[in-house]
């Protein structure tokens, strides 16, 4: 036992190291985001966070699973605790969300499909909470709340990784910041009014000097509180945009990708500011390390609570009352 407890404490003790040392590498090590400075190094934290609830969420289905087969109070202490773990992973990926949306964007909340999504996850998993407080019996608490729990875990794979994608959204910073992702854009004609994330833009002309092509657009701020004009250009002999201004108060920038002269249209889009987040080595490798330092965290988080639960139900037990 001795033995178990002092490796116990060594792993605490590393984990806490391999995070705070994630931490310092955040803004010591990797190199800023062109065009979002310091704003780009959350992305460590947000998306390894995102991805351990997940993880976590599953193990609660796992065990969940394994209490409606075997029956054992243990099996329903870990899921109890994978549940709990992953509730708070998801909060941590939220708030970061929230804050790099903020400085990004310019708006904490902005009922974006994934901000939506992972609000929708956070009431269902508060749901199992609340079930297991209103039923007395733990027999019956145990069993409902693993037939719940599977049920909740099938929502999750649609909520993080469908629905986002399902609508036709460019409000979350992921379709321009995360490597190798794109966004749709809109294709407009001169004229004619659209949606590019929550900014209308109205495409008002398109002129030519030589092979650049440069498109006038009006751009209206939510609520039209006010307007500005954009000049995007695309050079047509190199197949490239040229000039990329930026949207008003936001670090990203207008971008025409696509010219149809001819049918007077262009395709307008949102464009990050500099390269691929990952393509820096050190960037890698300290997100990777983020996604390792946190998957860590849960698994202590998990036996920890675990084993505090283990520990309650068995002096409960002892007393001749019944948890």
């Amino acid at each position: 036992m001795a033995v178990v407890e002092r490796l116990g404490q060594i792993g605490k003790l590393l984990i806490g190291v391999w995070i705070a040392g994630v931490a310092v590498a955040m803004f010591l090590v990797i190199p800023q985001y062109e065009g979002l400075g310091n704003a780009g190094r959350i992305v460590i934290m947000h998306v390894p966070t995102a991805w351990v609830s997940v993880l976590a969420f599953a193990v609660s289905a796992l065990f969940s699973g394994l209490y409606l087969w075997k029956r054992r109070p243990e099996h329903d202490h870990y899921a109890l605790a994978a549940a709990e773990s992953g509730f708070l992973f998801t909060a941590l990926a939220t708030v970061t969300g929230m804050i790099f949306s903020q400085v990004v964007w310019g708006i904490y909340w902005n009922w974006d499909p994934r901000q939506t999504s992972i609000f929708v996850l956070l009431l269902i998993y508060a749901a199992l909470f609340a079930l297991r407080s209103a039923i007395d019996d733990p027999a019956r608490r145990r069993q409902l709340s693993a037939v719940y729990s599977l049920f909740a875990f099938v929502t999750v794979p649609f909520l993080v990784f469908v629905a986002p994608r399902i609508a036709d959204s460019t409000l979350h910073p992921n379709c321009a910041f995360i490597q190798g992702s794109k966004c749709d854009g809109i294709t407009l004609e001169v004229g004619m009014i659209g949606l590019l994330g929550d900014r209308k833009i109205q495409l008002l002309a398109l002129e030519r000097q030589g092979d650049v092509v440069t498109a006038e657009v009006k751009v209206s701020e939510p609520g039209l509180t006010s307007e500005t004009i954009l000049r995007p250009s695309y050079d047509l002999a190199a197949g490239e945009m040229v000039a990329r201004p930026e949207f008003p108060g936001l670090r990203y920038q207008l971008g025409l990708e696509a010219v149809d002269l001819r049918a007077n249209t262009a395709l307008l889009n949102i464009e990050a500011p500099g390269t691929g987040l990952l393509e820096n080595r050190r960037t890698l490798f300290t997100f990777l390390a983020s996604i390792g330092g946190f998957t860590a965290l849960f698994f202590w988080l998990l036996t920890l609570r675990a084993t505090l639960l283990d520990a309650q139900w068995a002096l409960a037990q002892r007393g001749g009352s019944r948890v």
